[in-house]
């Protein structure tokens, strides 16, 4: 998910709901926020010597092969 399409979703106007405001997401929408969320909840939880093997991995392929890295550590630990 790009900063731009994230920043479309911040900006989607609310609409109100019995229990307060809502924005609607599409389906891809909310997987792809998900998935960015446990991404930043491994990180935020690894070792140091994970998070450098991150910084690593992230120099060498980019962001994308990141993603997939990190995915696949979080299939492992479930």
């Amino acid at each position: 998910m790009s900063p731009e399409e994230i920043e479309a979703i911040a900006q989607r106007p609310t609409y109100c709901k019995t229990d307060g405001e809502a924005v609607t997401l599409s389906r891809a929408e909310r997987d792809a926020l998900v998935a960015m969320a446990r991404r930043y909840a491994w990180l935020r939880d690894a070792t140091d010597s994970q998070r450098l093997a991150a910084e690593r991995w992230m120099a060498c392929y980019g962001p994308d092969r990141l993603d997939a890295a990190i995915d696949a550590k979080i299939k492992e630990m479930k």
